[in-house]
């Protein structure tokens, strides 16, 4: 081989490695800076460009050309790597989480402890438990009953519901509680003093025994309801608006972040969030269904809708952030005993609605 051969080899390999070495550094920057395909393309052309005037003014062998023609389908590839990424990134970037499912299905539990102590007596609820008796207290697939429970020391119950299930609680003195799906009630095993205080997070229907002497307070993240003897449904999910909904009777809401206090009437609705509240005229069963097997959403949010739908089918689900499906209210009916592919099938039939799932997520996305 001649020496102008070897300077020739030398020079094409190096722009082999200059033509690597740019692909790298492009692919990198894809990961740590907004892409331009077009100074991308640009600066890649001007590199080659520079390297081929640097070269000698040699005949090109086959394998070089190969590179040249290479070059151009990396900096093709590389540009489309640069831009996908981004887009997969904006796509993160601008969807939230409206709920994340739990790794494992987790059963229903009622805790006991006394006074400060670590929770202890710890009763797991199978779905086909049979009854079980403990101080007096009856456990089943279905309901807790403390109606029963012995009068020795006052504990303090915690039940926790798990996605996807509902379960009652029979409180010792009579009142009866719903708790729907990922919702968690604070009690005691026997109710002594002046006052009957519960603490809530998530959702329950209340129907209180009367008892004037004693009134049932219930305590939740951001608003605290205190009645005789009604009933009455409280939502308090976490990052979703708070609804108490009188069926009978009256309630007395207070709303300690804002100082305000509302007693409601039978039919009326209260709505609370971002340090506002409303009050209306509504058909009650529409936020009480739940209790009989049926999603029914009458005007809400449809982020609330889909963490609802999240909570009872443990599934994770995510929402494009627009504007549009963010202040979008609908009116939404579906079975709970249908699986989740027919209630995406029921979304997707809104016209401005994609619904899509892969796994256990669920991504909601503005239809184009």
């Amino acid at each position: 081989m001649s020496e102008q051969e070897k300077i020739e080899n030398q020079n094409e390999n190096l722009s082999e490695e200059l033509l690597h070495y740019e692909c790298e550094q492009a692919l990198l920057r894809a990961h740590f800076e907004e892409p331009s395909p077009e100074a991308a393309w640009q600066a890649f052309r001007q590199r080659v460009q520079e390297e081929d005037e640097r070269k000698p003014k040699l005949k090109r062998s086959p394998r070089f050309n190969y590179w040249i023609l290479g070059g151009s389908i990396a900096a093709a590839v590389v540009i489309g790597v640069l831009f996908y990424p981004y887009i997969s990134v904006q796509e993160k970037e601008h969807t939230m989480t409206l709920f994340t499912a739990t790794n494992t299905e987790l059963p229903i539990t009622v805790e006991e402890q006394l006074d400060d102590s670590d929770l202890t007596n710890k009763m797991v609820i199978a779905k086909d438990e049979t009854e079980v008796v403990n101080k007096g207290a009856v456990f089943s697939s279905k309901e807790a009953d403390y109606t029963q429970r012995s009068a020795d020391e006052v504990r303090t119950s915690v039940a926790s519901i798990p996605c996807g299930q509902v379960y009652k609680i029979i409180l010792n003195d009579g009142t009866e509680v719903w708790l729907n799906a990922d919702s968690r009630l604070v009690f005691p095993t026997r109710f002594v003093g002046t006052k009957r205080l519960v603490r809530l997070e998530g959702e329950a229907y209340f129907k209180v025994a009367r008892n004037e002497n004693m009134p049932f307070i219930i305590e939740t993240e951001k608003i605290t309801t205190q009645v005789l003897g009604t009933e009455f449904n409280v939502k308090t999910y976490k990052n979703s608006e708070a609804h108490i909904t009188l069926v009978d009777g009256s309630v007395k809401v207070r709303m300690p972040e804002i100082d305000k206090e509302v007693m409601l009437e039978p039919g009326e609705d209260i709505a609370y969030a971002d340090n506002d509240f409303q009050v209306k005229k509504v058909d009650t069963s529409y936020y009480t269904q739940w209790r009989d097997g049926y999603f029914y959403f009458d005007d809400m949010h449809l982020s609330d809708i889909l963490s609802d739908l999240g909570r009872w089918y443990n599934i994770t689900i995510e929402m494009e952030q627009d504007s549009l499906l963010i202040n979008q209210r609908l009116h939404f009916i579906a079975d709970r005993s249908e699986d989740i592919d027919q209630v995406m099938e029921n979304l997707n039939a809104f016209e401005y609605l994609s619904v899509s799932k892969k796994e256990n997520k669920l991504t909601v996305r503005r239809k184009k």
